[in-house]
């Protein structure tokens, strides 16, 4: 019985050590699944009360971890073994890109989530901001050039 855990450990240690470089990948990953069931399961409950919470629909965060996880795992092993570490002067490119997809598709989810409450949508919001932005630069490039003329 200690032989096998000790091979289990040995194992897991395996597979920990040689997923390292793509570790912070694969925990973004992670986090936005969590974010994306989280703020599903509030928006559930907010917009039909808590007996629409069913929990054996939460299966489906094993299913999709399961899915992106290993895309972003066989990315990792393409970009190592079958092209070379570093792309275009970026180390592990393709896992990076394969995990800003499903990073892209998570929060477009939590965004769709957001506007079933009446929110506007995180694209309007990040337009106005920049807006914004570009209307302080102005500000600041008017003040400078009347600074400089005095």
């Amino acid at each position: 019985m200690i032989k096998k855990l000790k091979i289990l450990l040995l194992c897991v240690a395996i597979i920990t050590t040689f997923l390292t470089p793509i570790a912070g990948l694969l925990w973004l990953m992670m986090l936005f699944v969590l974010l994306d069931t989280s703020f599903g399961i509030y928006v559930s409950i907010k917009l039909e009360g808590l007996k629409s919470f069913k929990s054996h629909k939460l299966f489906n965060i094993v299913v999709k971890l399961f899915f992106y996880l290993m895309t972003i795992i066989m990315s990792f092993l393409v970009n190592k073994y079958l092209l070379s570490e570093t792309l275009f002067g970026i180390k592990f490119l393709i896992p990076k890109i394969v995990t800003a997809l499903w990073t892209y598709i998570e929060i477009k989810s939590i965004d769709e989530s957001s506007m079933k409450l009446g929110n506007k949508s995180v694209w309007v919001l990040l337009k106005e901001m920049i807006d914004r932005l570009k209307g302080i630069k102005s500000d600041l490039n008017e003040l400078i050039d009347e600074k400089k003329e005095k």
